[in-house]
């Protein structure tokens, strides 16, 4: 009998999706599918259950977690070649990956749109030995997610980001980096940079304004090294939208991208990706264009 793998991670977000597991079985036993759960008991466990299964007959791998556990997922299923499409529910803390495929927030509406079983192709990020879905990222700020405290990520949610951010305020440095595409090298200071598939990281929805998650490029946004002022400014700006046109904002989109750090890189060694510790410098980030199946809301 054919049927749906669903993992999830029961520290995600405000701990509440274990009281709808009833409820995700019965919607997908009305169409047809069994349901096999696995309940994640440390960080790489989703990975190293799904690499023992046979999953032959399986018909979908399903995600309950936040960006962390999503990224966990398509790293296995890109390394192992797995061709089964991937659905996600959106119990993390800023769960870009479900918002980019328009998956409903509540978990009843969002259970109902994955039994639907809308496939679709898009595109993921690799840098270096790993793959990446939403971001990868560097500099400031970029590894707030991996050192926040669990209980104030699930307490505060996405305001639990800002806290931290505010709290890096005083420790701003820049960081000189190469930055090589096709014939063009870019070597200036910056206090981060993003390399985005969709739209948003962190919560912050607007980053990447045109961005498309199965165009076949990823959206680069640098911010260079600026007076405190201007970052206040230009924050406000990225909240809104309308900061690509800024001075202090580098954006371009490309399908490959070298990043080399020359200068200011002590307290950043590695990069982040999708809110986990990313592989370190020098980076070499590449798209792989429509190369994982998701179920999305079409």
């Amino acid at each position: 009998m054919k049927y749906v793998q669903l993992l999830y991670n029961p520290m995600s977000g405000n701990l509440d999706f274990p009281a709808y597991l009833d409820l995700f079985i019965s919607i997908f036993q009305d169409v047809g599918y069994e349901t096999r759960i696995h309940r994640t008991r440390s960080k790489d466990d989703m990975a190293d259950y799904l690499t023992s299964q046979d999953l032959n007959n399986c018909s979908a791998i399903i995600v309950a977690g936040g960006d962390g556990s999503v990224n966990q997922v398509v790293n296995c299923i890109m390394k192992n070649h797995i061709d089964v499409p991937l659905g996600v529910i959106p119990a993390g803390t800023a769960n870009d990956f479900a918002s980019h495929l328009k998956m409903p927030f509540r978990y009843g509406e969002c259970i109902e749109t994955l039994a639907k079983m809308n496939v679709k192709n898009v595109d993921v990020g690799k840098v270096n030995d790993k793959y990446f879905i939403n971001v990868c990222c560097g500099g400031l700020f970029t590894n707030i997610s991996q050192n926040m405290d669990l209980e104030l990520k699930n307490t505060l949610g996405k305001l639990g980001y800002y806290i931290k951010g505010v709290q890096q305020l005083p420790r701003f440095r820049k960081i000189r980096y190469k930055i090589t595409r096709k014939d063009e090298v870019l070597d200036d200071y910056f206090y981060l940079f993003l390399v985005l598939n969709g739209k948003s990281a962190g919560g912050f929805n607007k980053l990447g304004v045109d961005a498309q998650i199965d165009d076949g490029k990823m959206d680069f946004i640098g911010i260079k090294a600026c007076t405190i002022n201007e970052v206040a400014v230009l924050f406000g700006k990225i909240l809104i939208g309308e900061h690509l046109q800024d001075r202090n904002i580098v954006f371009f989109q490309d399908n490959k991208i070298d990043i080399e750090c020359v200068e200011g890189l002590k307290m950043f060694k590695e990069s982040d990706i999708d809110g986990e510790t990313g592989p370190e410098y020098p980076l070499h980030i590449e798209v792989k264009k429509r190369a994982l199946k998701v179920i999305c809301n079409l």
